[in-house]
């Protein structure tokens, strides 16, 4: 395939007129694609985050067909009066897979995005950053081979971002429970049990007009979770909740919804939102009452939840980015994502691919704004995830 052209979306009403091309290309790339790479994700984050600021989205089409998107924005980060401007992914949470791209044209479409970035990006002193990309994935290896190829300027600095575990799921839940171990099922059936015995626990699956009411609860709990800590959640701004309120709106009418609750004597101890495509789960949030914590709920909803995956003939449950303990009761088995950033050793502002690693770190840390109470929750939390995680054995 040739002539490939590379247009941008710069704004909303742009990338609204690109819907249904989008869908298209979306359907050609089963088991190529993430939630995160859906046009209702993108949309969604533009809509409640960037309000259409800086959006810079590569559409490459051969004659009148899109085959590529590339959803990504620029950024300002700075450090006092000085700052350094990327082009990034958009609402990159997890699993970046970086593009969608038509899996026949692949190495084509890849050569193309290459071509544009050093000509249009990288070679006006703009840096590419992409966060928690799967190491190995692909197009990643592919896009660096295309960028060298292209321009021989181009650096790249690539590091270890996080860690994310799954579960591959068997055919029979027999088979998962057997591999956890004897301890593991020991604690978990003792839980089960005791709760069973003492308690009447119900699950609840939520849609349509009952998605509100469990996002509702999903935010109360994971909100007051935090705060025993001393840590802002991820539901403390409007922005955030309006967000998810969207995309939970928008999977449930796609079918991908899963919104778990588990209640215990008519209480919502825990919540759990999952969305399905393509054989995996992806569990994305969660919530859980710590006045429950005695019973294991967070576990408990997670053994009901990996019981339905596997009945529905799944074949894997994402626990996404972030090397938690609980996650590790379940498997051994992870991701790890890489963080790489690009630059151009060459032109109006040269900056070393390191340094522009270094640059970012200091600035998304100061963008965070911490108090020093949330910082030291933070670093007790790691703490003792660090000590879970030696006390389980694990090398993560």
């Amino acid at each position: 395939m040739t002539h490939l052209q590379v247009r941008v979306l710069s704004t909303i009403r742009q990338l609204d007129g690109e819907a249904n091309e989008w869908r298209v290309l979306w359907a050609r790339c089963v088991n190529a694609r993430s939630p995160f790479l859906s046009f209702e994700w993108i949309r969604a984050w533009v809509e409640h985050y960037g309000q259409g600021e800086g959006l810079h989205v590569l559409l490459v089409q051969h004659d009148d067909r899109v085959v590529g998107i590339m959803p990504l924005v620029r950024r300002r980060w700075g450090i006092g009066p000085l700052a350094l401007h990327t082009l990034e992914t958009i609402g990159s949470q997890s699993r970046n897979r970086i593009a969608l791209v038509q899996p026949d044209v692949s190495e084509e479409v890849v050569r193309a995005i290459a071509d544009y970035l050093c000509s249009a990006v990288l070679s006006r002193g703009l840096c590419l950053r992409l966060s928690l990309v799967p190491a190995g994935l692909p197009i990643l290896r592919a896009l660096k081979e295309s960028l060298a190829a292209v321009d021989s300027e181009v650096r790249w600095c690539e590091r270890p971002a996080s860690q994310a575990p799954y579960v591959p799921l068997p055919a029979f839940w027999e088979d998962l429970l057997g591999a956890l171990g004897r301890s593991t099922r020991r604690t978990f059936g003792r839980a089960r049990r005791r709760i069973d015995r003492d308690h009447d626990v119900v699950f609840e699956r939520s849609s349509g007009d009952s998605i509100q009411a469990a996002m509702n609860e999903l935010y109360r709990l994971h909100q007051a979770r935090w705060s025993e800590v001393g840590i802002r959640g991820l539901f403390s701004d409007e922005p955030s909740r309006a967000f998810h309120n969207g995309i939970a709106r928008d999977f449930d009418r796609l079918g991908w919804l899963r919104l778990s609750s588990m209640k215990v004597d008519g209480r919502t101890a825990s919540v759990h939102l999952v969305v399905v495509l393509d054989g995996v789960a992806y569990l994305l949030r969660s919530g859980r009452d710590s006045h429950f914590s005695e019973h294991s709920v967070g576990h408990l909803h997670d053994m009901n939840l990996f019981r339905e995956a596997i009945a529905a003939g799944l074949r894997e449950a994402d626990f996404l980015r972030g090397a938690e303990p609980y996650k590790f009761y379940w498997t051994r088995t992870y991701r790890t994502y890489v963080e790489l950033i690009v630059t151009r050793c060459a032109g109006p502002m040269p900056i070393p691919a390191s340094a522009a690693y270094l640059w970012l770190r200091i600035a998304r840390f100061l963008s965070y704004r911490h108090t020093p109470r949330e910082l030291y929750g933070i670093l007790r939390i790691r703490r003792w995830e660090a000590q879970e995680r030696r006390r389980m054995g694990l090398d993560v």
